[in-house]
């Protein structure tokens, strides 16, 4: 079953592969002198670096944002993991700390001082 995952895995990479290869293809632009020139994305905040002045290849726009977005989602998976880790962690120790209580109630001696007394109504005749 493992193998079949993996197997799965490596298709969808090759095909992601080709599709940024077709996508780099398919966003070159032929400029006036004959060269082909790559199409450039600008983002607000990444055209402040001198590197990023002009923009990034849309190739490297898509995997920057898909790459933002498994971190963000791992950050989110990271958190709940740990959320639910501390929540077990504490209804084991409610369950020991009930579990302790649940014998010592069960070995606590009955007392034999109970006093059984029966009344009997004298007002009804035999």
């Amino acid at each position: 079953m493992k193998l079949l995952k993996y197997f799965f895995f490596i298709i969808i990479l090759v095909i992601c592969i080709v599709f940024i290869n077709q996508l780099n293809e398919l966003n070159t632009v032929v400029n006036a002198s004959g060269e082909n020139v790559a199409v450039l994305i600008k983002f607000p905040y990444l055209s402040t670096i001198e590197k990023f002045d002009n923009g990034i290849k849309v190739w490297e726009a898509v995997i920057l944002s898909l790459s933002i977005g498994v971190f963000i989602g791992f950050l989110i998976a990271l958190f709940q993991i740990i959320s639910q880790k501390s929540e077990i962690i504490s209804l084991k120790s409610k369950l020991r700390r009930l579990t302790n209580e649940l014998d010592g109630l069960r070995n606590q001696s009955i007392e034999d001082d109970i006093d059984l007394e029966d009344e009997i109504d004298n007002s009804i005749n035999l």
